[in-house]
C-alpha cells in the first residue's frame, strides 16, 4: 500500500499541473500586477520629478560657483525664453547671456524636460543672474515652479544670497504660504 501511494505521488508530479491550477495561478498574478503597476508608475513619476529638481538645483550651484570663480555675472536662462526652462536651459557667462547664439559663453547646458513637466520662473521677466559674490543680481528673492501633470508640484526658492531650497506642495504649509508652487 505504501508503494502504491508513492507511485501515485510520483505519477502526479510527472503529469504536472491541471488547467484549473494554472488558471488560479494566473488570476493571482494578474491581481498582483493590477495593484503593482499603478504604484510603479507613480514611483517613476516621483523619481522623474526629483531628478528634474536636482538638475535645476545643480545648475544653480554651478552658476553661483562660476560667478564667484570668474568674478563675472553668470546667468541661468531658458533656451526658448529666458524665464521658461521647460524647453531646456543653460548656465552662461555674461549679462545678458545667451544659450543659443554662435560663440555664446555657455558653461553647462541642460536638455528639455520630459513627462509633461513645466519649469518656469514665477513672476519674473529676466533670467536668473548671479553676481561675483554668488548672490542674485536683483533686489529680491526668486521662485521657480516645477509642475507635472500627475504629481504635486515643487517650488525652488532662491534667496538673495543665492542659496536655493526646494519645497514640496505636499508639505504641511498653510494655503497661502509662498513656498507652495502655483501648480
Amino acid at each position: 500500500s505504501m508503494a502504491t501511494s508513492k507511485q501515485s505521488i510520483s505519477a502526479r508530479l510527472i503529469r504536472g499541473m491541471t488547467l484549473m491550477e494554472l488558471m488560479v495561478g494566473l488570476v493571482i498574478v494578474g491581481m498582483g500586477m493590477t495593484i503593482a503597476i499603478p504604484s510603479f508608475q507613480g514611483m517613476l513619476a516621483r523619481n522623474t520629478m526629483a531628478t528634474q529638481v536636482n538638475e535645476f538645483m545643480l545648475s544653480l550651484l554651478q552658476a553661483r560657483s562660476e560667478a564667484s570663480k570668474t568674478g563675472r555675472t553668470v546667468s541661468i536662462l531658458g533656451k526658448t525664453t529666458a524665464t521658461d526652462f521647460s524647453g531646456g536651459w543653460c548656465v552662461a557667462r555674461g549679462s545678458p547671456a545667451n544659450c543659443t547664439a554662435p560663440g555664446a559663453d555657455v558653461v553647462m547646458s541642460f536638455p528639455p524636460l520630459v513627462a509633461e513637466a513645466s519649469l518656469s520662473l514665477v513672476g519674473g521677466t529676466v533670467p536668473i543672474q548671479f553676481n561675483s559674490l554668488g548672490g542674485l543680481t536683483g533686489d529680491s528673492a526668486l521662485d521657480v515652479d516645477l509642475c507635472h501633470a500627475s504629481q504635486p508640484g515643487r517650488r525652488i526658492h532662491i534667496s538673495l544670497v543665492g542659496r536655493a531650497k526646494a519645497h514640496k506642495s505636499t508639505a504641511p504649509y498653510a494655503a497661502d504660504d509662498p513656498r507652495l508652487p502655483a501648480c
